[in-house]
């Protein structure tokens, strides 16, 4: 038999839960540049950080 079975681990994966709390317009905006770029909300969310990150390494 084989020692483990099912998918294999990812390199990088999102084990971290971050609850948020938004109004309706703030969630629907990031909804909104999700179904724009093709992706989830997460990875918009993701990349707004690494912007703002970026910004202020910039300062």
């Amino acid at each position: 038999m084989s020692p483990r079975t099912g998918r294999p681990p990812k390199e990088n994966p999102r084990n971290v839960n971050l609850n948020l709390r938004l109004t309706r317009g703030e969630a629907e905006l990031i909804q909104e540049c999700a179904d724009a770029l093709n992706t989830t909300r997460t990875e918009v969310i993701v990349a707004g950080v690494k912007l703002v990150k970026e910004r202020l390494e910039n300062k």
